[in-house]
């Protein structure tokens, strides 16, 4: 190389080494992060202040008192309420904006997600053929797609985040059952449907290349509506996220979750309403073995749908 050039090409050199030792000085000064995606429920929609008192909220605080308590953990909740898994998936969407961070930061320690209810959100609408049919081959066509659509669109914003955040813990919760422990004649077809779409979530996250972690929020929730849903019968309210976090960081912790003492006993069973409807009854229950489980599957998963629906999308 003739001697002429040296002189540029180390100064190049030069500079391009003090680039990089600035830019991995500024990544060494960054605390871990946490990085949060999904919809209302990460939001936090229905605690008194959803920052803080969201199980995305309650679950940094409490990191922060224990394994963090020396570094630090910085959290960037990404969520957005009405979210569904397409929409992480658009440009300037919740999962490019998740890898610009991951990026920027060198790696993140801690990824949760959750999502999928929204999704259901079109077999409600009035030009679905579930609106008028649950049971019929269109909806249930439509249902298959729907879920189709949610499980490779969960197993891509998986594989991207894990592509790019090798060494991340990365945690998939499931959705639960707001009817779950009241009277409401709705509870047992709601609760196929919800089954359902988080045997989806499981499936997508159990993928063992992805290396995600299941956390199932529905086992918990079970018959406790009645306590941890908020008032718009939909989201929960302060302990049922209380509850959520305590789901999580119990996975994140490697361990079993326990119910905070307050919160652990069950209520009282709800008497029967009247007007309610019962085995014997032509309703709900007396519905179900009728139309057979394929059409139930479906009318629970609409009326998922129809339930998150209201108030706006979850």
């Amino acid at each position: 190389m003739p001697s002429r050039f040296l002189p540029p090409l180390a100064a190049f050199l030069f500079l391009a080494s003090l680039a990089l030792a600035s830019a991995t000085a500024v990544r060494a000064q960054q605390p871990p992060a946490y990085l949060a995606l999904g919809d209302s429920l990460a939001f936090g929609v229905g605690a008194d202040n959803p920052a803080a008192q969201g199980y995305v909220g309650l679950t940094t605080a409490k990191l922060r008192l224990s394994k963090y308590s020396g570094t630090g953990l910085e959290l960037v909740n990404l969520s957005a309420p009405g979210a569904t898994s397409s929409d992480l998936l658009q440009p300037g969407g919740q999962l490019d904006r998740a890898l610009t961070e991951i990026q920027s930061r060198g790696g993140v320690d801690i990824i949760s997600i959750d999502i999928g209810a929204n999704d259901l959100l079109a077999l409600a609408e009035s030009n679905s053929p579930c609106f008028q049919s649950a049971g019929s081959k269109a909806c249930l066509d439509a249902l298959g797609q729907t879920l189709a659509g949610l499980r490779s669109n969960l197993a891509s914003v998986l594989r991207r985040l894990r592509e790019a955040a090798p060494n991340a813990q990365v945690y998939v919760l499931d959705i639960y059952n707001p009817y779950s422990g009241t009277n409401d004649p709705r509870a047992i077809v709601a609760s196929v449907g919800v089954q359902q779409l988080n045997g989806v979530i499981a499936a997508a996250a159990a993928d063992p290349l992805l290396g995600a972690r299941f956390v199932s929020i529905h086992d918990v929730f079970e018959g406790r509506a009645r306590q941890w849903i908020a008032s718009d019968g939909i989201h929960p309210n302060n302990d049922g996220y209380r509850v959520m976090a305590e789901a999580l960081l119990a996975a994140i912790e490697g361990r079993s979750p326990v119910l905070p003492s307050d919160l652990a006993a069950l209520p009282p069973a709800p008497t029967a309403a009247v007007g309610s409807v019962s085995s014997g009854d032509s309703g709900v229950n007396a519905l179900v073995p009728e139309v057979g489980i394929p059409a139930a599957f479906a009318a629970g998963l609409l009326l998922s749908a129809a339930y998150f629906a209201v108030r706006g999308r979850r």
